[in-house]
């Protein structure tokens, strides 16, 4: 009997994971982060863009209302008790921007991202960041961190915004945050002079929010680097998954990465019975075997 070949395991792992997620979707049409509890923006807009494509109208468009049922006026996105705006909307956009749906909602994030903003703060000897570059918070009134950032930039960069001042400022405050390792860790290269580790996930977000900018060239080389070789050690099913994404967008080798991806796989589907981790794996492996990837700026469904 003949072995099945790499791209056809994965696309039956796709489809099993597609089919925990279309179970897990909740009555409201939303996602949560484990099926029976209340749905989140994040595992959401994973969840709809993993199953674009698969889901039914009726699935999709429930997804697609309970998601902009969350977006407030300004174009900023909430959930129910929330007294500020959600970290998530650059995922809302990205999502929406995937779906192809939902043009003038997404224009209206667009316009509040781009006010939305990280604090500045003072020079402190324990930190050799630059603390005057503006990137974006998890919360209100905070200080400017990688991850947030790497997501705003991806956001604002699919809707077309490469050349506005905020998207050159965020590119510069990742590039003052990478470590001396060439990965990025959550918000400081280095305190008190001790050089802090980059981490995987970090990194990849980073490294991807960076692909496009003519300035960092070393800087994307040296997390590819880092990726590379730190993938080798650390291969949870989030550190592989986004790790896939971000070296499929620049054409690096993801098969072996892949491969023990989808060996990961649980009986009913999922990873770790959870939607967010199932929807992120769904997407790397569509990405490993040539298809669409959420987070690489040049790739776009055909609509």
């Amino acid at each position: 009997m003949t072995a099945k070949a790499p791209s056809q395991h994965w696309r039956a792992a796709v489809e099993r994971g597609r089919q925990f997620l279309s179970a897990a979707q909740a009555a409201d049409g939303g996602w949560p982060y484990r099926p029976g509890t209340a749905p989140s923006l994040e595992p959401a807009c994973y969840a709809l863009a993993a199953m674009d494509g698969a889901a039914s109208a009726q699935q999709r468009d429930a997804g697609l209302r309970w998601l902009l049922a969350r977006q407030a006026a300004d174009g900023a996105f909430t959930l129910p008790g929330d007294n500020e705006p959600h970290w998530a909307a650059p995922l809302a956009m990205l999502a929406l921007a995937h779906l192809g749906a939902a043009e003038p909602q997404r224009a209206a994030a667009v316009r509040w991202l781009l006010t939305w903003a990280g604090r500045t703060r003072p020079q402190h000897a324990a930190l050799t960041l630059d603390g005057q570059l503006v990137g974006w918070p998890w919360t209100g009134d905070a200080f400017s961190w990688v991850e947030p950032t790497a997501y705003a930039l991806l956001a604002l960069k699919r809707s077309g915004q490469h050349g506005h001042p905020r998207v050159a400022e965020g590119e510069k405050m990742l590039l003052d945050r990478q470590c001396s390792d060439g990965g990025w860790n959550y918000g400081n290269p280095a305190v008190f002079g001790t050089a802090l580790p980059g981490f995987i996930p970090t990194t990849s977000l980073a490294t991807l929010a960076l692909r496009d900018s003519s300035a960092a060239g070393d800087a994307t080389r040296r997390g590819l680097d880092f990726l590379q070789r730190e993938i080798q050690n650390h291969r949870s099913a989030l550190a592989l998954s986004l790790a896939i994404l971000c070296l499929a967008a620049f054409g690096r080798p993801t098969e072996e990465l892949a491969a023990t991806l989808a060996q990961r796989q649980q009986g009913d589907g999922s990873w770790r019975q959870d939607v967010r981790l199932t929807a992120l794996a769904v997407l790397a492996l569509q990405a490993a075997a040539g298809s669409i990837n959420l987070f690489k700026l040049d790739d776009a469904p055909p609509r």
